[in-house]
């Protein structure tokens, strides 16, 4: 009886030895030598090793496309066609001011403070042998002004938008702090400051009344939750004059706190 249970337990192990060796071919790349009618010699290849190399092959010309599209455009460089990248500092930033105009770059309304920051900005991009990198100096300075999303060919990821106000005369109240909390967490570092302006924008896309005084919706009977009194200000400074200092300021660059 023993040797009947050991003999067969004997033939399922050559059983499962012979189906591995089975797969463990199929796996291996197929090489098959074939002859023409010429009597000539010539390799066959398997039809999924073909596959293969065309994926290979694919995976290849997408990534070099993909490099392709990153490089800094050639669309940039003939912005500053004629001009002299061994240029003078002044005759650099004039030149990159003069193209970032054009663009319609968000810059400061000083015209010398303008040209400073274009300077900074070349400085900033010079290469090794001491030439001005104007594409560089365009993204950084397009990336410093808020507005990359003006320089040709670059790729910038959509903004988030701010919420829906119930009410459409609130909307504009509600972009305003929208956009000053998106300023406090990419430019400030701020995230307290940009998370209560977010929180400010909420509540007020959620009120389904127009908003005509800040100083009632921030105390007393009328308050609303998450909006305080510095906000009631900012919300008044709004109906009155159309925009709000701070947001006006950071839109040029300017980011100190006074």
């Amino acid at each position: 009886m023993l040797w009947r249970i050991f003999f067969l337990k004997r033939i399922n192990l050559n059983q499962r030895r012979k189906k591995k060796k089975k797969t463990a071919k199929k796996r291996k790349v197929a090489k098959v030598e074939e002859v023409d009618d010429d009597g000539d010699s010539k390799t066959r290849v398997s039809s999924s090793t073909k596959a293969k190399g065309k994926k290979a092959k694919k995976s290849k010309t997408s990534t070099t496309a993909k490099k392709e599209k990153q490089e800094p455009g050639a669309a940039v460089e003939l912005l500053f066609q004629g001009v002299d990248s061994a240029c003078g500092p002044r005759e650099a930033a004039k030149a990159l001011l003069k193209v970032a105009k054009d663009l319609g770059f968000n810059l400061p309304d000083d015209p010398i403070a303008a040209t400073e920051k274009c300077g900074i900005m070349l400085m900033g991009s010079k290469t090794d042998q001491s030439l001005f990198d104007f594409p560089k100096a365009l993204k950084s300075l397009a990336d410093e002004m808020q507005c990359p999303e003006k320089v040709p060919g670059a790729k910038v990821k959509p903004k988030r938008p701010a919420p829906e106000a119930k009410v459409e005369a609130n909307q504009k109240l509600v972009c305003c702090f929208w956009e000053l909390g998106n300023y406090e967490f990419k430019e400030t570092k701020d995230k307290m400051r940009g998370i209560s302006f977010h929180k400010i924008c909420r509540a007020i896309a959620a009120l389904e009344f127009e908003v005509i005084n800040g100083a009632k919706i921030a105390k007393g009977k009328g308050k609303v939750a998450g909006i305080g009194k510095k906000s009631g200000e900012m919300i008044d400074e709004y109906l009155e004059t159309g925009k709000m200092e701070l947001l006006e300021r950071y839109k040029k660059g300017d980011f100190s706190k006074k």
